[in-house]
């Protein structure tokens, strides 16, 4: 059940929907062509206790040139109470030539709350000849358990640091994350993500998994296509329902 619910144009919350589980499926929607320079959003959603609740969105994030310099930003706070579940997977975002933005995410969570969050990040619009040609692709990713700062990780790139594209991507184009916080996580989880991930032996895809200090697990992946991640994402995403949360693969419509 959905309690509450504010927004305000362009962006807008969909009625929500009822999946297999229980939980309750909400399309984050944008009626805009995307971000522009100086543009801010701001994301926040709260999931009570024993609540579930499953976010996307229908389309991929657009962000346009900022011709002024100024930066376009999304903030995004996600809390969850006690025996509360949040499972965030949006589009994959696409920067422009020329785009500066800022993504500033924070997951807040109580003990006995579980939150599985990805994001496939792309080098750009790749066919039209504009891969890395953004000025600033800014993430930073926060995780507070209990009011305690226990993961911080951030990726900043930035064009004026390279020439022919940031080191460490090689000849890949788009990375993608799914960060599973959860006191069930255990090292096996990893090892069974790992055995997911290892059928990637055609080189399209590069990814890796590692257990978090505390809670949780991340996946790590490049790939040479946003939909290659984003079928990778959904792999680990519905082993992982399986496993910690105890429910099946979940289908999203778009």
């Amino acid at each position: 059940m959905l309690a509450r619910s504010l927004h305000q144009a362009p962006l807008k919350v969909a009625k929500p929907f009822a999946g297999p589980g229980g939980e309750a499926i909400v399309y984050l929607m944008d009626a805009s062509p995307g971000l522009f320079g100086g543009d801010s959003q701001d994301i926040t959603c709260t999931v009570g206790c024993g609540a579930s609740a499953v976010l996307t969105n229908q389309s991929a994030s657009k962000l346009h040139p900022s011709r002024g310099g100024g930066a376009s930003r999304l903030t995004q706070r996600f809390c969850v109470a006690a025996e509360g579940v949040l499972e965030y997977l949006p589009e994959p975002v696409i920067p422009f030539a020329d785009a500066v933005h800022v993504n500033d995410t924070e997951v807040w969570l109580a003990d006995g709350a579980q939150a599985i969050i990805g994001d496939v990040i792309s080098a750009g619009r790749v066919k039209s000849g504009e891969a890395f040609a953004f000025k600033r692709l800014a993430n930073r990713f926060s995780v507070y358990w209990n009011g305690v700062l226990e993961v911080r990780d951030s990726l900043d790139l930035q064009s004026s640091r390279w020439q022919d594209g940031p080191d460490g991507f090689a000849d890949y184009t788009h990375a993608a994350t799914l960060w599973v916080l959860s006191e069930r996580v255990m090292k096996e989880h990893v090892v069974m993500l790992q055995e997911l991930l290892a059928v990637c032996e055609d080189g399209s895809v590069y990814a890796g998994c590692s257990l978090l200090p505390c809670r949780g697990l991340v996946v790590r992946m490049l790939g040479r296509s946003g939909w290659r991640l984003q079928e990778e994402l959904r792999r680990c995403w519905s082993a992982m329902r399986r496993e910690v949360l105890g429910r099946p693969t979940l289908f999203l419509r778009k």
